[in-house]
């Protein structure tokens, strides 16, 4: 249950948006559209003014990846690589608009930190801090965000129910305590939404409904 207010040192927190792309948006209709992505921009803004840095990552796919479907009806089809399970529609390939930020987002040199995933042709990584299944092979934003002193992160972006899910779960299992803002996502399967915030919860992350139930004190 999102509790109704939290309270957090700016100095120490860190805004973390996973995946906010065109390419997850109606602006990209054939690739991997969330409903209601759009209207997560202004919150993830208001995810940033609670922190001292904002950290960004992104879908950087090359075309013909081994989890391309070749039709949308082959989406969610089993692959059984290592770094591979189920096959996707393809999305926010590299060179192609649906890699962009969402509109109104920050420029992502804007940014403090980067984070680029999905390159391999071979692997389709969901969380933003390791770039395999197995979570050993980082994407650098966990020692970033240690070089920084940052002890809360709050997490948005897309989708609830896959790379913002294991996102989350990374955080957690590096020691970070991780506040999730439900009003600054959006899953790709709705119907699963309640499931990955009560499976969240029990991993202790703090829930609220919106920015304004995280109380920033310097």
């Amino acid at each position: 249950m999102p509790v109704t207010k939290v309270e957090v040192t700016r100095s120490r927190t860190a805004s973390v948006d996973v995946d906010p792309q065109k390419g997850f948006s109606e602006l990209c209709p054939a690739e991997l559209p969330v409903v209601g992505a759009l209207d997560i921009v202004e919150e993830l803004k208001r995810n940033h003014e609670k922190a001292s840095i904002k950290v960004v990552s992104r879908d950087m796919h090359p075309p013909g990846a081994a989890w391309e479907a070749e039709t949308p009806e082959q989406m969610l089809e089993a692959v059984g690589l290592p770094e591979v399970d189920i096959k996707w529609n393809p999305h926010c390939v590299i060179g192609t608009t649906g890699v962009e930020l969402l509109p109104g987002l920050p420029a992502i040199r804007d940014y403090d930190f980067q984070i680029n995933k999905g390159i391999d042709p071979d692997a389709h990584p969901y969380g933003a801090f390791y770039h395999d299944q197995a979570d050993t092979l980082s994407t650098g934003g966990i020692e970033y965000l240690r070089s920084r002193k940052i002890e809360t992160v709050i997490v948005g972006g897309l989708a609830l129910d896959f790379c913002v899910k294991k996102s989350v779960e990374q955080l957690v299992d590096a020691g970070f305590n991780v506040i999730l803002n439900l009003a600054s996502t959006r899953a790709v399967f709705p119907d699963n939404a309640q499931q990955v915030v009560e499976h969240l919860e029990q991993m202790g992350v703090i829930v609220v409904n919106d920015a304004h139930d995280i109380l920033a004190t310097e």
